[in-house]
């Protein structure tokens, strides 16, 4: 080191204090704060002074600046937060769209339907269970529109899956449910009335209250000869219903000679009334036909499946 210079103390920003003290601001606390105060007064009074000084200055200013900055910052007024986007709603969650109207029925369908609207009565073969129904021609969403009443029709319990009803080519009258699906299709009989079989659910009758009254056969009107055919005016077997309690239930029945084989192989037993039709049982009780009257005072086997059965006066 050359004679007359002084070592330079090395500045940072933590010398800004140190710089105040020297002129008289703030003391110096701690001794390697106050070293370099000495230091600092020695490159003062020498020839360097003004130099040293102008450095010293510097680093004061640029501390000052420091601090105006963080001041300037701790001052400044807070950020607005991020917006975020808006997460899509949840499935379900959306306004739900209108349900479309039901479209209008063909003209001939409207028709048909026109025909067989009204009020009627609904109920099981042998009566005990009914309920009043109206046959609208108001489109429902599964044809036309239909009512049970006050309440329903709880008496019957497959109406609780019926949302409209059909008219059909044939003549029926179908009731189907809110998908479409068809719950019991009515065939059109005799008076005015509809029958509908269903599986393992047994014969329902659809007719006018009064209708169904009329409709209604006597014990003392069936009492007699019967003859029954596939064809009228061909009798096959001859059946004699008598008043006498059968074994099983209801009243006698008996066979007259020279049966068609296949009708002596039913061996009939009994015979009775039930929902304005009449039930023939056969002996072993596994097997009942069943015959509603017809327009012409006649009687024929229902439903019309298979072969036709008839039964008539001789």
């Amino acid at each position: 080191m050359r004679s007359g210079f002084l070592p330079l103390p090395i500045l940072d920003g933590a010398d800004a204090p140190l710089l105040s003290s020297m002129s008289g601001q703030v003391p110096l606390a701690s001794s390697r704060a106050r070293e370099r105060a000495a230091c600092f007064s020695a490159a003062r009074s020498s020839g360097y002074g003004a130099v040293l000084w102008a450095v010293m200055l510097g680093v004061m200013a640029a501390g000052s600046t420091a601090g105006d900055v963080a001041q300037a910052q701790s001052n400044a007024p807070p950020k607005p937060p991020v917006s975020v986007p808006a997460k899509p709603a949840a499935p379900g969650t959306a306004a739900q769209k209108p349900v479309p109207a039901p479209k209008a029925p063909d003209p001939a369908l409207k028709a048909e339907a026109e025909k067989r609207a009204g009020s009627l009565m609904l109920a099981s073969a042998d009566g005990e269970r009914n309920c009043p129904v109206e046959l609208k021609t108001a489109v429902a969403a599964s044809g036309f529109a239909l009512s049970f009443g006050t309440g329903g029709c709880p008496a019957v319990p497959f109406t609780a899956q019926v949302a409209g009803w059909l008219p059909d080519a044939s003549g029926s009258i179908v009731m189907v449910s809110a998908q479409g699906r068809q719950v019991a299709e009515f065939t059109e009989g005799a008076g005015g009335a509809y029958e509908a079989l269903r599986e393992g659910d047994g014969v329902y009758f659809l007719a006018p209250p009064a209708a169904l009254q009329e409709d209604m056969a006597r014990p003392e009107e069936m009492l007699g000869t019967w003859d029954l055919s596939r064809t009228a005016g061909t009798p096959l077997c001859r059946w004699v219903f008598g008043e006498g309690a059968a074994a099983k239930g209801g009243f006698s029945v008996t066979v007259m000679p020279g049966c068609d084989s296949a009708l002596a192989g039913f061996a009939p037993t009994s015979w009775r009334l039930e929902g304005g039709n009449v039930l023939v049982s056969s002996g072993s009780g596994a097997s009942t036909l069943r015959f509603a009257r017809q327009e012409d005072g006649g009687w024929a086997k229902v439903p019309e499946r298979g072969r036709p059965l008839l039964m008539s006066r001789p």
